[in-house]
């Protein structure tokens, strides 16, 4: 269910020919993943790619990638509010990223929860309006803290604002991505999806499900990864909290 004819023009103008990997959420060591640049670059260089480094409040993964030779790389971040509510932003050109994250997270990162800043929703919303920045609400239908149209009273005031809605996100069951993907439509916003992977096996699990490869078998395997990220988020936010 990736909704590749719904990706925004500024994306696809990006995409190369027979694409075999889209993956426009992932996470790395500069905030709470555990996936190292290296792989990805070795994973990509013989995969005709686009990806994104979506770090939570960080943009140190995204500039490395960006900056390597043969890596197709949108500028993004995943930028977390004081209330846990997040949002994905995307740039045309890394020097926005750059001067988006200097002037407007920077200062106001969350020094004992890694996933936060100490502004709110409103302020990153009247920011991004500064750039030419293209926004994505992810896992609206997420699992606990993450199931924003529960737990957000102001969600429909966030969507009628953004610019795409996150309708597969593969650390979800398939359930809750067609909760986000009929609210897309509903909305008619456009589309955005990814792996949200924190560790290595959820890319390579995300691969297979674009290329067919995607069994009975991988599905289970699928389920064990994410408890695995689960584990490791935890104790990637725990190290955080006490350093």
């Amino acid at each position: 269910m990736l909704e590749k004819n719904q990706l925004p023009n500024s994306f696809t103008q990006f995409l190369p020919k027979k694409t075999k990997y889209i993956d426009l959420h992932i996470h790395t060591t500069a905030s709470d993943g555990l996936i190292k640049t290296d792989f990805l670059i070795k994973f990509l260089q013989d995969t005709p790619h686009l990806i994104s480094i979506t770090d939570h409040n960080a943009i140190e993964g995204n500039l490395e990638l960006y900056f390597t030779p043969n890596i197709n790389i949108i500028p993004g971040i995943e930028v977390g509010c004081k209330d846990g509510f997040e949002l994905l932003i995307y740039f045309k050109d890394a020097s926005d990223l750059q001067k988006f994250y200097r002037t407007n997270v920077k200062p106001f990162k969350n020094k004992y929860k890694i996933t936060r800043t100490k502004q709110s929703y409103s302020y990153y919303l009247k920011q991004i309006q500064k750039y030419d920045a293209f926004v994505s609400l992810p896992h609206p239908a997420g699992l606990a803290q993450k199931n924003y149209l529960k737990n957000k009273s102001y969600i429909k005031q966030v969507i009628n604002k953004i610019d795409a809605i996150e309708t597969y996100n593969h650390a979800l069951p398939q359930k809750r991505n067609l909760t986000a993907y009929e609210i897309r439509k509903k909305k008619e916003k456009f589309a955005t999806f990814g792996s949200d992977a924190h560790i290595k096996k959820e890319i390579l699990s995300f691969y297979r499900y674009q290329n067919n490869n995607f069994s009975k078998l991988s599905r289970i395997k699928k389920h064990l990864y994410n408890c695995c990220s689960a584990v490791a988020l935890f104790g990637k936010h725990l190290h955080y909290l006490l350093n």
